[in-house]
């Protein structure tokens, strides 16, 4: 596929999207470290930090996590440009349209969850349930990028269309999953507690149990479809196969997650980078089989 002729809109999609992921991974990071508690409970200045609190001390966690809301600050200011320069274009690509502007109310209530939790002491479901808004964003800006490229109709049948739409929804439910046992050690790998079915002692065992059978399944599916589209030579088999190999990493990662006993913030963080891009790429797979993009000879 080649792009539109309108740059503007590309160009700010794109650097929403590749800001939004950075911003998970930071955010996978100052969780990990324990940083989300640097600025205490105060939203959106730090508890009693430079300027009145629009600067941080000079102590790392604060820093850290001063960083991680400024950062989602540019991510906001980026998505309300995505959003008017698309409604700038609309008459030439009105598809981008739709999800940018989406996406500046996921953003809205992004915001509010990012309040809740620094004032309800990082509570584990809303964290849960911000990841969850996060990989919605990534999934809408998604939809703008390719929204904006050309290329010619779609073939895929109706089967194909919706095996690549539960691919994207496998990777989703795996996040999902994995963020509700963030920061939660299990010992053994890949099975747990050192048998095929661990002792269901609590509901995280059954989560993070569910997350890893879920994990390995969905690893096999996606590598199955990037296999079918590689040997058709569909135009979607780029992403399928970044998306396979994005989730391939994550695997590993997630070996490595358990064998350091959930110490290494930097571990946690690139866990959800490799995330967020199996499931970008999943998602713009889907897009691109469903002729998302503009059709062009």
């Amino acid at each position: 596929m080649r792009p539109t002729r309108d740059p503007l809109v590309r160009a700010l999609a794109r650097w929403s999207l590749a800001t939004t992921i950075f911003l998970v991974m930071l955010g996978g990071y100052t969780r990990g470290s324990g940083s989300g508690y640097g600025c205490k409970d105060r939203w959106p200045l730090c508890e009693n930090g430079l300027l009145g609190g629009l600067l941080p001390r000079l102590e790392y966690h604060m820093i850290v996590e001063w960083t991680h809301r400024w950062v989602a600050a540019i991510v906001g200011l980026l998505i309300v440009a995505t959003a008017v320069a698309a409604w700038r274009a609309r008459p030439r690509n009105p598809r981008a349209l739709g999800p940018a502007v989406a996406a500046i109310f996921v953003v809205g209530l992004q915001a509010w969850l990012g309040r809740a939790i620094v004032k309800g002491g990082l509570d584990r479901d809303l964290v849960s349930i911000h990841l969850t808004v996060s990989m919605a964003i990534i999934g809408l800006l998604v939809l703008v990028v390719i929204g904006c490229r050309e290329g010619p109709a779609s073939r895929a049948g109706i089967g194909w269309r919706w095996a690549l739409v539960t691919g994207a929804a496998t990777a989703y439910g795996v996040l999902l999953l994995g963020s509700t046992v963030h920061n939660l050690y299990f010992a053994g790998w890949p099975v747990m507690q050192d048998g095929l079915v661990p002792e269901f002692a609590n509901r995280y065992v059954v989560l993070h149990y569910t997350h890893r059978v879920v994990a390995g399944l969905g690893f096999l599916y996606l590598v199955w479809l990037a296999w079918r589209a590689w040997r058709t030579a569909r135009a979607e088999r780029w992403l399928l196969a970044a998306a396979a190999g994005a989730f391939t990493v994550n695997v590993a990662l997630g070996a490595v997650h358990v064998f350091t006993e959930v110490s290494s913030a930097a571990v946690v963080a690139f866990h959800l980078l490799f995330a967020a891009l199996a499931w970008a790429a999943s998602v713009g797979a889907a897009a691109v089989a469903w002729g998302w993009h503009r059709s062009a000879p």
